[in-house]
């Protein structure tokens, strides 16, 4: 029997506030996670900020471990939201994989993401799919941005050609400067972050051009 309009408008009520209960708690885990760790955060602690209730936690995502991996995957789509608004137009692919370098180094040495992904180093062991989650969530995402600006800017190169040079340029822009901010901490001038990513897309630029 079909559902009378007024119940389908309150049913969709239900479940748009269903939907912002779950963003306000996964948002507020992110947060509280980053900031104090896992062990560091109480279920009590979340719903007193986020509102709800622990009901809602187990309902949406099982309960604490749930939430904890949602919470890192909401994180890691906040701090590179930036990076993907960067504009390519007009753009070579030496220019333009600069740019994309320096938008991702942008979000990756902040305070935040350093605390994200000692939190992600942390915790790998006690959650063995985190590690898989980040990865999807990070380096696969902004990797498959790079891998689709060289497909654009140099069409006869393949899918797994564009992967492997993302994946080159990548590493060579970010995992020195990265490493040096988690564990010196060693935060880079902007000089030197200019020339380690002019430098990367320099070179990956003459492995594209050699096919």
């Amino acid at each position: 029997m079909p559902v009378p309009s007024a119940g389908r408008r309150a049913l969709a009520r239900r479940t748009e506030r269903g939907h912002a209960a779950c963003d306000r708690l996964r948002a507020t885990a992110a947060c509280l996670f980053v900031t104090h760790g896992y062990d560091g955060v109480s279920l009590d602690e979340i719903v007193r900020v986020a509102g709800g209730s622990k009901t809602n936690i187990y309902a949406f995502f099982g309960g604490k471990e749930g939430l904890f991996l949602a919470a890192i995957e909401h994180a890691c789509g906040q701090i590179l939201a930036p990076f993907h608004e960067v504009e390519l137009d007009g753009l070579g692919l030496e220019a333009g994989l600069a740019r994309l370098g320096e938008a991702l180094l942008d979000q990756l040495l902040t305070p935040r993401h350093l605390a994200l992904f000692r939190l992600v180093i942390g915790e790998t062991a006690r959650f063995p799919q985190l590690g898989a989650l980040w990865y999807r969530s990070g380096p696969g995402v902004t990797q498959a941005r790079i891998a689709a600006f060289i497909r654009a800017r140099r069409p006869g190169i393949d899918d797994d050609h564009a992967a492997d040079l993302a994946r080159m340029f990548h590493d060579m822009a970010v995992q020195d400067l990265l490493h040096r901010a988690l564990f010196a901490p060693d935060l880079p001038s902007a000089r030197e972050r200019t020339r380690i990513v002019a430098r990367a897309a320099v070179l990956v630029v003459r492995e594209a051009e050699r096919g």
